[in-house]
């Protein structure tokens, strides 16, 4: 009975808390099953325009050649040196660089003990040339003549090599050129016979050596440029190797070893000379030689990184109403790195690079 009673309070507690939760789930939408979720929408894409690297196509000339580069060098030099005499170094006449005549002085050794004997001869000679007339105005025979005219050629025999060896003192140019460089000797420096002391180089007569990739089209007297510093002179092929071979073979029969000409050949390279103006200050400088091999002016030149290949055609891609177009072409005159285009583009066409 008193347990009935019990649980008749705790229902009676716990109903209207019940109620309560109820009415609260009802009122606050809340349902114990989950929503199906919406589908999402996607977001709208607009489509970019696509955009291209162009350059135009332009007019120009065009020229297919052969680029090989030497140095500026003398045909002819010349050591010059005191081959009968030493002695001791009196002063320079010039500087290496300095250009000279022939014949202005480049140095000369002290000769001031020869001049002392050659004064001294002279006043002999003077007195044997009295000697003479004194012999011819007292009346003396021919033979008293003679004898005494044979002691003034003597002397002056004497005198003559005193004197040339006095003008052998001095170094002197053989030709019109350039001192290329002074031996390692100062003003009162002791210089020996044989000794080099300066080289004089003839630069009227300059060559360079150069050696390109393909020497068959170098036939002698070929024309070519020669650039020095972007100033271009005339040149010509004076000796290649065909020409080389041949001229060995006339040296060999004619029993002269020698070569005359001074210049040191090498089997493997072409030598071109200048023609016409020689540049004054070329020597010993850098210069291309330029043989053109064929030439183009006025026309469509491009670059040939442009040209592709598509079904074994030619194209090249024109930018036509924003349009990315591959237009067939007929290529021309072709170097390494351009093309000329004898048709299918035109003057002002947009080229796409990228």
């Amino acid at each position: 009975m008193n347990t009935l009673i019990h649980i008749k309070r705790i229902f009676c507690r716990t109903l209207p808390a019940l109620f309560c939760a109820a009415a609260v789930l009802m009122t606050s939408g809340c349902y114990l099953l989950p929503d199906e979720e919406e589908a999402a929408i996607p977001p709208a894409v607009k489509a970019s325009e696509v955009s291209y690297t162009t350059v135009t196509a332009k007019r120009k000339d065009i020229e297919k050649k052969i680029v090989s580069t030497g140095t500026v060098t003398a045909e002819r030099k010349y050591d010059l040196s005191y081959e009968k005499q030493s002695g001791v170094i009196l002063e320079f006449n010039v500087r290496a660089g300095d250009k000279v005549k022939k014949d202005d002085p480049i140095c000369e050794i002290d000769t001031s003990d020869l001049d002392d004997q050659i004064a001294e001869k002279e006043l002999y000679l003077q007195k044997a040339k009295l000697n003479v007339d004194m012999i011819w105005e007292s009346g003396g025979t021919q033979a008293q003549i003679d004898s005494a005219y044979v002691d003034v050629q003597l002397i002056e025999r004497d005198l003559n090599k005193l004197r040339a060896k006095k003008e052998g003192s001095v170094l002197r140019s053989p030709i019109d050129g350039v001192v290329s460089q002074l031996a390692d000797v100062r003003a009162g420096d002791n210089v020996s016979s044989g000794q080099t002391v300066a080289t004089v180089i003839d630069t009227s007569a300059l060559y360079i050596a150069v050696k390109p990739e393909d020497m068959t089209k170098f036939d002698i007297d070929t024309k070519v440029q020669i650039r020095i510093n972007e100033n271009y002179y005339d040149g010509v092929v004076f000796m290649n190797p065909s020409a080389l071979a041949e001229y060995q073979e006339e040296v060999k029969a004619s029993h002269d070893k020698e070569d005359k000409t001074g210049i040191s050949y090498e089997s493997d390279y072409i030598y071109v000379r200048f023609e016409g103006d020689i540049p004054p200050d070329a020597l010993g400088q850098l210069a291309d030689v330029i043989l053109v091999l064929d030439r183009s002016e006025n026309t469509i030149v491009i670059s040939n990184n442009l040209i592709k290949k598509v079904d074994g055609e030619k194209v090249v891609y024109v930018l036509k109403d924003g349009e990315k177009t591959a237009v067939p072409v007929e290529v021309g005159l072709s170097t390494g790195s351009q093309s000329e285009i004898i048709s299918g583009i035109e003057e002002g066409d947009e080229l796409v690079l990228k």
